[in-house]
């Protein structure tokens, strides 16, 4: 594997609050990584951080992608997604009366640079776009069977599936390194069992870097291939499951005593 974004001594504060303190880690290309920790160890905090929705207070982001190697401090949330990093919220994020195939091409507009003019006034280079992001829109849903519901308003789906269609519509953007940010928060066994499938299908077609925040450590332990583990904004550990179950400190921490 090979180094994809590398974060040095990342540090967040929030007037005399340390949300995030002094945290590196690497994410390597193609790979499934999990974040864990109590509520309120900063991992939400981190993942703002990352995708450029809030800045660091020190400490230094590289993504080393396609665009060559870029520092990503200071640059906005719309650039970093340019750049290749895409995410998903713990609360759904749709747009609940547009459809689904909807949903997904206002995704797609952020790789699309059409002019403000040919905008304006409809240009056959604006319906030429148009078409193609329409197309690849289609062949995008078809891998995780939404043909039959491209029309369908993101609101009328069930939340599982909303779940999904806001990983597709994430899947849109081409990111290099996909954030998912507790993906099963408020599902049932068998939705949770059908996004498990659906995390480990992405990270095999696409060859992205997955990195999700999940509590359902069942979940975590089935897919992850290396876990790092926040306590207080602090990182605790870092390691495959296997050495994450059987580290003393975690289990105390956050996993409990009985693990």
């Amino acid at each position: 594997m090979t180094s994809l974004l590398k974060v040095d001594n990342v540090v967040k504060n929030f007037g005399g609050l340390t949300a995030v303190s002094d945290v590196s880690l690497t994410l390597n290309t193609d790979e499934l990584v999990a974040l864990i920790g109590p509520n309120g160890a900063g991992k939400t905090t981190l993942f703002n951080i990352l995708t450029g929705v809030i800045p660091p207070s020190s400490g230094s982001i590289v993504l080393a992608g396609r665009e060559g190697t870029v520092a990503l401090n200071g640059k906005s949330a719309h650039k970093i997604a340019r750049l290749g990093l895409s995410r998903t919220f713990q609360n759904i994020r749709l747009f609940k009366e547009l459809s689904v195939l909807d949903n997904v091409m206002i995704a797609m507009t952020s790789r699309y640079k059409e002019g403000f003019w040919s905008s304006i006034f409809r240009s056959p280079k604006f319906y030429k776009t148009e078409a193609q992001m329409k197309a690849e829109a289609i062949e995008l849903l078809k891998i995780f069977e939404f043909q039959g519901q491209l029309d369908t308003a993101a609101k009328n789906l069930p939340y599982g599936i909303q779940r999904r269609l806001e990983i597709v519509r994430a899947l849109a953007t081409k990111p290099q390194i996909l954030f998912l940010d507790e993906p099963a928060a408020g599902m049932n066994p068998d939705e949770t069992e059908d996004l498990t499938q659906l995390i480990m299908k992405v990270q095999r077609t696409f060859h992205i870097t997955v990195v999700l925040i999940e509590h359902d450590m069942s979940l975590v332990m089935k897919i992850a291939q290396r876990i790092y583990v926040l306590e207080h904004g602090s990182l605790l550990a870092e390691g495959t499951p296997e050495e994450i179950q059987q580290n003393d400190k975690v289990i105390k921490a956050y996993l409990g005593e009985e693990a």
